[in-house]
């Protein structure tokens, strides 16, 4: 659809540009109206229900949070503006699967903020330690280990409480990242001693580089 309606204005472009009179092709813009909410209820729900199977299924450390936040939003939002294009058009069967759709999403949605916390980069032993504690059980990623394992283990019962360590791995992670350039950026300076005319004396030179570390290191501290 997309397609006829680029074609249709390149028509008229050319029509216009040979002094012909410009077809009307207000016939193509209704069908793409009519036919948007259809299309974006097919193609949602196809990209909603095969990546909600992945991140069920697939192993846990290939979870991609941060798409799955996005999509999770995006499949919501689609689906109640298809919902409100298809009021009064008389498809009960098809404003069904939408409601159906726009359900599942919802249902789901609730876990984002875990499944973020829990993929959270910098997340290590000692904080699936203090997931375990909070939780009263031990908690902890293994071979073949799921995202459905965790629901599997209500571990949405203490979301609260797993959203504040994945904040705060998150936290330490960055810490500890600027820490680890910070003592690289040191490694690359190199102090010389060039002798002082004729003292018997030396002047260290490399500072400069030195103080520029110092200035940006203490600005990110």
């Amino acid at each position: 659809m997309t397609w006829a309606v680029e074609n249709a204005k390149l028509y008229n472009n050319r029509e216009a540009l040979t002094g012909q009179d410009e077809t009307n092709y207000d016939n193509i813009n209704a069908a793409v109206k009519e036919f948007e909410p259809l299309y974006n209820l097919w193609t949602k729900t196809e990209i909603w229900r095969k990546s909600h199977y992945s991140w069920l299924n697939d192993d846990f450390d290939k979870l991609d949070s941060v798409f799955l936040a996005e999509c999770v939003d995006d499949s919501e939002k689609t689906m109640n503006k298809v919902i409100r294009q298809l009021k009064g058009k008389e498809l009960p069967g098809i404003e069904k699967i939408a409601v159906t759709v726009k359900e599942e999403v919802e249902a789901f949605k609730i876990f984002v903020d875990m499944a973020i916390a829990l993929r959270t980069e910098g997340l290590k032993d000692r904080h699936w330690e203090q997931i375990s504690k909070a939780v009263g059980f031990e908690v902890k990623p293994y071979e073949g280990f799921t995202f459905q394992n965790i629901l599997d283990m209500n571990l949405y019962k203490w979301n609260d409480e797993i959203c504040e360590i994945g904040e705060r791995a998150g936290k330490e992670y960055n810490i500890e990242t600027s820490m680890a350039r910070m003592k690289n950026d040191w490694l690359q300076v190199f102090l010389t001693c060039k002798p002082f005319r004729n003292s018997g004396t030396c002047t260290v030179i490399g500072f400069d580089e030195g103080i520029n570390f110092l200035d940006e290191h203490q600005t990110l501290a």
